[in-house]
């Protein structure tokens, strides 16, 4: 390899790396009351309660997390209930920056693993504060590490996904995906298997019993969150005034949903068209492997494509889901990196989108303000559009089967 360019240099990555962490930190801290909102009272809450000896979520009682989310919940409430909002931003800055040095690798590996850091420092920068303020940011670097490491070291790749699942579900696509476009399937499903028992069973000791479960069916009784593609009709029509359309708070599960005529009927097909378009990708897949698909291309469109699936026919579309997004795009980034250019520029401007609806024109949203429900409406659309870029790229991922 000749010499580096200079853009592409480690110390300024690095560099470029602190900053954005710093400026997600700040920004997230003067606007504790909205991107950390989950961090600073919910997440809180549980923690406190079960330091005081109170109920603990997902062992005690039933969860709408999988088990494993409680780890770093619990963990950070250590330093203190007064300082659990910054101790999340440390521990989450300090997991992305174990990924962020995985991705760049020995050194001198390959300059697509540094585009794809810029990238994911864009991303980052684009998404803003919620990129660090959720459980699903802990994800974020198991996924990226598993997606990259599959053809290497299949097992590793398998129980790195099947943690990751343990805490936020969405993972289970990457799995998913490993296992068809991967080698040593076998592997990987005694790794993602082996992994599983022994959470469930350590669970079992603490004494959750069946609650470790519980998270499977927490979902089921949601409505359609306002910021779910699905709800964008039941919007523009409750800022119409259409009688019998509005924006509601569902205290129980702490969300915004829009109701009216048609609205569980919408969540219904939504959640069954989910179903339906997973398992035609899985299917599509699984045939692609038998006719000698390049498992190099396959691999990032079948995990881009689930995970914007996972999206897109979703009644909830959290801002944060969007951050699923980065594993399957710095995947193809690497791997396939002439085929993932749109994935990448799309998955850049849907993020923008999201951090402008969420959190600054949030408010605006759920007064029903046409500009930001336009804004949150494009964001949608780019949903749409990166579902089918994902479709078109595992179409033509037949191209050479792995040499001998």
């Amino acid at each position: 390899m000749g010499e580096m360019t200079w853009w592409l240099r480690r110390p300024l990555l690095w560099v470029a790396f602190a900053v954005v962490s710093l400026w997600l930190g700040w920004q997230g801290w003067i606007g504790e009351s909205a991107p950390y909102g989950d961090v600073s009272y919910v997440y809180r809450y549980w923690a406190g309660a079960a330091a005081d000896g109170g109920p603990i979520v997902g062992i005690s009682t039933q969860w709408v997390y999988p088990i494993l989310a409680l780890v770093p919940i619990l963990a950070v409430n250590v330093f203190g209930g007064d300082t659990y909002a910054f101790a999340w931003i440390v521990l989450v800055t300090l997991a992305n920056a174990a990924g962020f040095a995985f991705l760049l690798g020995r050194q001198k590996t390959a300059p697509a693993r540094r585009i794809a850091a810029w990238w994911w420092l864009a991303f980052l920068m684009a998404l803003g504060p919620i990129a660090v303020a959720r459980l699903d940011s802990l994800v974020t670097p198991l996924a990226i590490a598993g997606l990259l490491y599959v053809f290497a070291r299949p097992a590793t790749a398998a129980v790195l996904l099947t943690i990751g699942t343990w805490i936020k579900v969405w993972p289970v696509a990457l799995v998913a995906s490993v296992f068809i476009a991967g080698r040593n399937r076998w592997r990987i499903a005694l790794a993602a298997g082996i992994t599983s028992v022994s959470i469930v069973l350590i669970a079992a000791v603490l004494g959750a019993g069946l609650n470790v479960f519980s998270f499977l069916g927490q979902q089921s009784s949601r409505g359609l969150q306002i910021e779910s593609p699905w709800a964008t009709p039941f919007l523009w029509m409750a800022s119409a005034h259409v009688p019998g359309y509005n924006v509601f708070y569902n205290r129980e599960l702490l969300t915004f949903e829009v109701s009216g005529a048609g609205d569980s009927i919408s969540a219904g097909i939504a959640s069954l068209l989910l179903v339906v378009v997973v398992g035609g990708l899985l299917a599509h897949a699984w045939l692609a492997t038998r006719r000698g698909a390049n498992p190099l291309k396959l691999l990032p469109a079948l995990s881009l494509a689930l995970v914007a699936a996972l999206i897109l026919f979703n009644k909830v579309g959290s801002p944060q889901y969007i951050g699923w997004l980065a594993a399957p795009i710095i995947a193809g980034v690497v791997l396939a990196p002439k085929q993932f250019l749109l994935p990448s520029l799309a998955g850049i401007l849907t993020a923008i989108l999201t951090q402008l609806f969420y959190p600054y024109m949030y408010q605006k949203v759920l007064t029903l303000e046409p500009a930001a429900l336009m804004a949150l409406s494009l964001r949608n659309v780019l949903e749409c559009v990166i579902f089918i870029v994902a479709i078109c790229l595992l179409a033509t991922s037949k191209v050479k089967p792995w040499s001998k």
